[in-house]
């Protein structure tokens, strides 16, 4: 028996593969079953069901190339008018006649797309998770970092595993520098989702392994060269020395981060904006606003989906968003006290029901002083 699965799986893994004598043996077996359940409806009329000749199809708009889907689609349509006419020879049961045609038309459609791409059975959908697992791979922040908490949330518009939106993060301790990357790209739906996991690609290869300052420049280049037309991305960039807190911040259309100053009061602060959404303007300027994250202090980035809201000023939104997170950033904290999970429970209360893509990124100085009182 282990033998026999063993083989099984070669077999399986070969058709996946395309290899074509594998193709003629899974179109054997599926016309063989196919005829066995044309006859059962036949041969026990009150307890076997005609339209289970539905099953072959599903099974070979999964595994099939489309021509010899089309001979599977046939013979199981000849298959149930046969055992219509053989049972009532006055003419044939329309409704499993419109059941079969209806599935073998839905499976055509389907298969079109699988064979275009050269995919069988799960292969895209395993495809697809892996791609989301790559994404989340390259957004994950440093867990463990002296005097430092990061926390992010990432909520695709409709709870899917892929987002019009990403994070990057590139953390080089040799060089005193943290770069964290937030990318919007424009549009909704597959057709954006699709861009920016191409988008996240081509940044990570250049995330560390150009100067801050010239990063925003290059991944513009990057989409004037792409061509996309009616396309952008906005993006922001952050480059952090953790050991001192300075920061620079560079801008591409993004909404501008706000940093909590708790040595003035607890004030936000808005960075100034910086140059036009990557992909519009070719050799477009992308100057740094530079700041410093002292102890206490916090930085919030975020993409509009938080704080955009139809018909309402974006002023609005931003307002609402730094209204819930002050009382988040107010009260001092130590590492040991920290507990992931802020940024998701901001986005929950400002945009529970966004349909945009919805990011969060919360960084966080804290430092040795941490567990001291918040001042009155």
């Amino acid at each position: 028996m282990p033998a026999l699965l063993a083989r099984a799986r070669r077999w399986y893994r070969r058709l996946l593969d395309g290899d074509a004598r594998a193709e003629r043996n899974a179109l054997g077996v599926l016309l063989g079953l196919t005829a066995v359940l044309g006859l059962l409806p036949i041969a026990l009329p009150y307890s076997w069901p005609p339209s289970a000749l539905v099953l072959p199809l599903v099974v070979g708009g999964l595994l099939l190339r489309r021509g010899q889907l089309l001979v599977l689609v046939c013979v199981a349509l000849a298959g149930g008018v046969l055992g219509a006419v053989v049972q009532d020879p006055r003419g044939v049961r329309i409704g499993v006649t419109l059941v079969l045609a209806a599935t073998g038309v839905t499976v055509l459609a389907a298969n079109r797309f699988r064979h275009q791409l050269g995919l069988r059975g799960t292969q895209g959908d395993s495809m697809l998770l892996e791609l989301a697992e790559h994404t989340r791979a390259l957004a994950r922040l440093p867990e463990r970092l002296l005097d430092w908490h990061f926390d992010s949330a990432l909520a695709p518009a409709g709870g899917t595993s892929f987002s019009g939106d990403f994070l990057l993060c590139a953390h080089r301790p040799e060089e005193d520098l943290l770069e964290l990357v937030l990318v919007d790209v424009s549009g909704k739906g597959s057709r954006a989702a699709a861009r920016s996991t191409h988008l996240s690609g081509a940044f990570a290869m250049l995330l560390g392994r150009v100067p801050p300052e010239a990063f925003l420049p290059a991944a513009n280049d990057h989409l004037m060269r792409m061509g996309w037309e009616d396309d952008f991305a906005t993006a922001v960039h952050l480059a952090l020395r953790p050991a001192t807190g300075d920061y620079r911040l560079f801008n591409a259309g993004h909404p501008a981060p706000a940093q909590y100053c708790r040595a003035d009061g607890g004030d936000w602060e808005r960075s100034g904006h910086g140059g036009p959404a990557l992909g519009l303007v070719s050799g477009a300027p992308y100057p740094a606003v530079s700041g410093r994250l002292r102890r206490g202090d916090s930085l919030l980035l975020f993409s509009d989906g938080v704080v955009e809201v139809p018909g309402r000023d974006l002023d609005e939104g931003v307002g609402r968003l730094l209204a819930a997170a002050e009382p988040v950033v107010r009260t001092w904290r130590t590492q040991q006290q920290l507990t992931r999970g802020a940024a998701e429970r901001l986005v929950r209360t400002v945009a529970p029901d966004a349909a945009d893509d919805r990011t969060l990124v919360l960084v966080r100085r804290l430092g040795p002083h941490s567990a001291a009182p918040a001042p009155a």
